[in-house]
């Protein structure tokens, strides 16, 4: 079993931290390819000095410009290449965030979980990291059911996934980072969308309930890398565009998940009236968020559905 490490590379000054993550892996990724979104195009530069490929000899890596289209962009932009590899494709893939860490036995647990069962996906758990790398704790607001489980690895179907992350307005997956992938659901990842519905905003979360309606997902209950928190991040910025888009994800994954049959209507109503409620608390005075505020009812939660998304696709830049 082999697997493709994707690394959407942009913050050059974590690089010689992944460099060293990725060496001394206990199972080492098959292919490393890193598409450069850079300013400087400074991970295309580095890699091509000898002395860096002398240290590295020890790694299949190929760096690629970006298409500097914003981060999703390239996301996709990998995924595109990783699709177009042919008969180089590995039977997994793991999208690799350029400031974040794994742990030595990561690629290793991960494919001895995969071995295990046919799984869409592999989650493992995540400390919160410094911008040092210094493990600080765990934020994610993992179900006390699962915490308290007495298997390390554990088979979680679309059921349990969707009613406890969009039924409660919660992710407690984690990033791309933690996550690893069977090849076939690249082309899925690719498109975020489910049920005609975008989830831009959340493409992380969406990603793991999509690929669940294909297989179980994975769950490692072992700590295997850190989500590096500094201020250079969309969640440093909550009136930023992006976290934004993520709380209205929330409801269009909640409706997303009810036309899937993975959410009542009663679970969708209590879905979306959670989420509006937090969008009107923190955002009413926002000019680019006054037209969801509008439609969103307190007392009941419900609004028209049709306006709601011509609203959201409008705010995304679609037409």
């Amino acid at each position: 079993m082999k697997i493709t490490t994707l690394i959407p590379a942009y913050k050059f000054k974590y690089c010689m931290e992944l460099l060293i993550s990725l060496r001394h892996q206990t199972v080492k990724p098959a292919r490393v390819i890193f598409s450069d979104d850079s300013p400087d195009q400074e991970f295309v530069e580095f890699f091509s000095m000898d002395s860096v490929r002398d240290v590295i000899a020890d790694l299949n890596i190929e760096v690629v410009p970006g298409p500097r289209t914003g981060a999703w962009g390239n996301f996709q932009h990998l995924i595109d290449i990783y699709l177009r590899q042919g008969g180089e494709k590995t039977e997994f893939f793991h999208i690799l965030l350029d400031d974040d860490i794994i742990y030595p036995r990561f690629y290793e647990h991960h494919l001895d979980a995969h071995r295990l069962a046919h799984l869409s996906c592999v989650v493992s758990r995540r400390w919160t990291a410094l911008e040092s790398g210094q493990p600080i704790g765990d934020n994610l607001p993992v179900p006390q059911a699962v915490i308290d489980h007495p298997y390390n690895m554990l088979s979680l179907t679309p059921e349990i996934l969707f009613q406890h992350t969009v039924g409660t307005g919660t992710n407690w997956l984690g990033e791309f980072s933690n996550v690893t992938f069977r090849a076939d659901l690249a082309r899925e990842i690719y498109h975020p969308v489910m049920a005609g519905v975008p989830y831009v905003g959340l493409e992380d979360l969406g990603s793991f309930l999509k690929s669940s309606l294909y297989a179980p997902v994975g769950y490692i209950k072992e700590f295997l890398g850190a989500f590096r928190t500094s201020p250079y991040q969309h969640s440093a910025n909550p009136m930023g565009k992006p976290l934004k888009s993520a709380f209205l994800a929330y409801i269009a994954l909640a409706i997303s998940a009810r036309e899937v049959g993975q959410l009542s209507d009663v679970q969708c109503v209590d879905a979306i009236l959670r989420a509006s409620n937090f969008i009107r608390q923190h955002y009413s005075g926002e000019d680019d968020m006054k037209v969801f505020c509008d439609m969103m009812h307190e007392s009941s939660g419900i609004f028209i559905e049709q306006d709601f998304l011509l609203a959201w696709l409008h705010f995304l830049g679609k037409n």
